[in-house]
């Protein structure tokens, strides 16, 4: 059956236009990534200005764009706005109105699009799913897959991400999520927040801002738990499903068994139910946020055995993805976390990692960014912290941590003040089948490394 997405009888009705009938396959803002058919928006940003590229995104199979003047040099129909963001949060909105399935919102410090990605891979066998590409999660993002999104889909998924006060309430307002997880509170863009209470309340703006949302699925390990919990009692949300506390969750492991390769795990659901699935010991990372996934499969009143799909599961670049490659007649397993890091992420990671049993193990350790003004004390954290693992050579990359390099008394540990300097010896230090663990934040461009090696 074909897709079906915003219609020009959607867009006559939201700007007012007298469109004939044109086939639309979703929206884009980007002309290089424009599939045929797509609505495109010129956007005036702060790098580039979309009606620069009006004529590339025609050539590339536009059906339509939206703009703030008309241009004479494309044949395309044109809807011409004052401003094309909040057209594109406008239309948004409406094709939002119409939709008929699930929308489920994910927000939380970190671990947003592991979780997106890995619940997609389990409904997308049974249910007619969508899911946000990459890290679209902020204002431009969100909008717009929503467009990208076909009518025909039984249940979306999307993130929410924010650096902000009321960043999360403007999307939520967009999305008008069913069901929503919050993940996680932890110090990340905490540079714009005073506390952790502080950062709890505005991810508890995913509900808060509506009236839609349904159920909650919440980490009941999460700092000021109880903040949020009343929040959302406030909100008369009809069902709180907690996950990761022993005790006192609805979800959590009841048992964990391991082998060389995977983990064997047992998990309990609201005292009545249990599952049993495995993961991969890469994939530990994951453990608490497939409690998540479950409480989705509840709340979806959906087969909780599905979960055993996640086994299956890869993950994505940047995110933990394992690579390897032959490098000089060197072979080398790359565990790849270069597009972001927090302390809490970066811990797990990084004892993850270190219980692989590899003889040539590196570290490549990159700045966390957006820390705020205990930024020091978190970097000081993580430095002690990856002193005390097992490695052959950890390679801190990155001001923050090069501060730090006094304090360091081992001789096989380096300091990099950017990724440039480490690429120029980074030779000295590959052995033989080595294994590199490399973790930074995405502006630190550690991912510069992986490139050079490939």
């Amino acid at each position: 059956m074909k897709k079906k997405f915003v219609t020009s009888e959607d867009l006559n009705i939201v700007f007012g236009t007298n469109l004939k009938r044109l086939s639309i396959t979703g929206a884009s803002i980007d002309s290089r990534n424009i599939k045929r058919g797509n609505i495109f928006f010129a956007i005036d940003g702060k790098h580039n200005n979309g009606h620069n590229f009006l004529v590339q995104a025609e050539k590339k199979g536009a059906r339509l764009v939206i703009v703030k003047r008309k241009s004479n040099k494309i044949k395309i129909p044109q809807i011409i706005v004052s401003d094309t963001h909040k057209a594109l949060i406008k239309l948004a909105k409406y094709y939002r109105s119409l939709f008929k399935g699930k929308i489920i919102g994910i927000t939380g410090s970190v671990g947003k699009t592991s979780t997106k990605d890995a619940l997609h891979h389990i409904l997308s066998k049974s249910k007619k799913t969508y899911c946000s590409r990459k890290s679209f999660n902020n204002n431009f993002g969100v909008p717009l897959e929503i467009l990208n999104m076909s009518n025909q889909t039984e249940i979306g998924i999307f993130e929410l991400g924010m650096n902000h006060k009321n960043e999360i309430k403007k999307l939520s307002k967009i999305l008008k999520p069913e069901i929503v997880i919050i993940l996680n509170v932890n110090h990340v863009h905490s540079e714009n927040f005073s506390s952790l209470k502080e950062i709890a309340i505005a991810k508890s703006e995913i509900f808060t801002a509506v009236n839609c949302v349904e159920t909650l699925i919440i980490n009941r390990q999460i700092d000021n738990f109880p903040t949020i919990k009343s929040l959302a009692k406030s909100k008369l949300i009809k069902n709180i499903i907690t996950f990761g506390d022993k005790k006192k969750s609805d979800i959590f492991v009841m048992k964990k068994k391991q082998n060389k390769t995977q983990f064997l795990i047992d998990a309990y659901l609201l005292e009545s139910d249990k599952v049993s699935y495995r993961i991969y010991k890469e994939q530990e990372i994951l453990e608490t946020n497939i409690l998540a996934i479950l409480g989705s499969l509840l709340a979806l009143k959906m087969d909780l055995n599905i979960i055993k799909r996640i086994k299956d599961i890869r993950p994505s670049e940047g995110r933990g993805e394992i690579k390897s490659l032959s490098f000089k007649g060197s072979k080398i397993k790359i565990i790849d976390h270069a597009y972001n890091a927090s302390p809490v992420s970066m811990s797990a990671a990084m004892k993850s990692f270190s219980t692989i049993n590899k003889k040539n193990k590196i570290f490549i350790i990159g700045d966390m960014n957006e820390l705020g003004r205990k930024s020091s004390f978190y970097h000081r954290q993580i430095f002690r912290l990856t002193l005390s693992q097992s490695f052959n050579h950890c390679l801190f990359v990155g001001n923050k941590f090069y501060k730090l390099r006094n304090l360091n008394k081992r001789k096989n540990v380096f300091f990099f003040y950017n990724v440039d300097y480490l690429i120029r010896e980074i030779e000295t230090f590959i052995k033989r089948d080595c294994s590199i663990f490399i973790k930074g934040s995405n502006s630190i461009k550690l991912n510069k490394i992986i490139e050079h090696l490939s």
